[in-house]
């Protein structure tokens, strides 16, 4: 804002300095609007004010209006957010999950001039924020990403994120084993328990299980665009509909009418602004009610420990069970949809390897 011209009296006096009532000057903050004493003596309060304006107000520098103010952190994540974030093709619940990070980050150290941005402070920031090896790596990506779009726009010689600390995040959720799940399965409502094989038998995630619908399985197969990767990799799953996929598809059509494989009648009737948003239909289970209900059968089950498996490990255990009859990680990664088979090898990790039959053609007899 450009502050109110001078009158006559006190043309030549410095921005932000006034008469006192006390017969001397103070000095108003150009941000805050404290003001501050000055005292009575005028030459010392001018060249006080003049000094404070200089550090305060940079535009009334001559060389900051040269070379411009400084550049923060914060500037260089509306480049991010700008020119970066639309071409990474992030489904809407990553760019969710993400946002809550770069909104931290804005918070904390928006106000960071980047030329001042160490790799020591970079390092104790990421230490700082929280004591998780999975969330201080996340950070770290997340800054690694922010200050490269400063290094290419020039307005610092090397990014500081990607010097510091590499965390090692080890897994800790307990594998979900064939017996265990055999015992949550029992203590599941007909419902949960459709959703569970639904999972173990396509390696569907628990937002496509939750979203499939009975006209998606046509032309004997079942045809689903998994939400993960909807509008990043457009990948698409044509999943043959073999003998059990055919039964457990019939055994989701039960006296109860709905569009959806797995489906429940509510407990109790919602008026239609009282309900989830995301539901489109009164017999539509949503992805939290089957987290929710996994929980409560394995509790019932008396499946725990420090890190009890949750309904997502039903992919794990699924990709193992299918290894064992000889499928190879390649035709799991192709189920599961994933981008590579590094990924799919994280998921079957924990799991017994399956025993591979070779035969040898050596001869002793020469």
């Amino acid at each position: 804002m450009v502050p109110r011209t001078r009158s006559r009296a006190r043309a030549g006096w410095p921005a932000n300095l006034y008469t006192s009532g006390r017969g001397g000057f103070k000095y108003r903050h150009p941000v805050t609007k404290k003001e501050t004493w000055m005292g009575t003596d005028k030459a010392r309060a001018f060249t006080a004010a003049k000094k404070l304006n200089a550090l305060l107000v940079p535009t009334n520098d001559l060389v900051a209006r040269v070379v411009g103010g400084a550049r923060k952190v914060v500037d260089a994540l509306a480049i991010f957010r700008a020119d970066d974030m639309p071409h990474r093709g992030w489904a809407s619940k990553t760019a969710a999950w993400y946002e809550v990070f770069l909104r931290r980050i804005e918070t904390d150290i928006g106000d960071r001039e980047l030329e001042q941005f160490t790799v020591k402070e970079c390092a104790e920031y990421i230490r700082g924020v929280t004591e998780s090896a999975r969330g201080r790596q996340t950070y770290r990506l997340m800054l690694s990403w922010i200050l490269a779009c400063a290094v290419q726009e020039g307005w610092i010689e090397s990014n500081p994120a990607e010097q510091t600390r590499k965390f090692v995040h080890t897994r800790q959720r307990e594998r979900l084993t064939l017996e265990a799940y055999t015992a949550i399965r029992a203590r599941a409502p007909s419902w949960l328990q459709n959703a569970m094989d639904l999972s173990l038998i396509t390696l569907l995630r628990r937002e496509d299980v939750a979203g499939l619908r009975f006209a998606d399985v046509h032309d004997d197969a079942m045809w689903v665009v998994p939400q993960k990767t909807e509008g990043s990799t457009a990948l698409r799953l044509r999943i043959k509909v073999g003998a059990d996929l055919e039964a457990l598809i019939a055994r989701c059509r039960d006296h109860v009418v709905s569009p959806y494989l797995v489906h429940r009648l509510p407990e109790k009737a919602r008026p239609r602004d009282k309900r989830a948003a995301a539901r489109v239909h009164h017999t539509q289970v949503m992805p939290e009610q089957i987290t929710r209900a996994f929980a409560e059968a394995r509790d019932a089950a008396g499946i725990g420990g420090d890190s009890p498996p949750t309904f997502h490990e039903i992919r794990s255990l699924g990709g193992a069970l299918l290894r064992e009859q000889g499928w190879t990680v390649e035709q799991v990664q192709a189920l599961m949809g994933h981008a590579s088979p590094s990924m799919t090898t994280v998921y079957l990790e924990g799991h017994e390897v399956p025993w591979s039959e070779v035969e040898t053609g050596l001869s002793l007899n020469r």
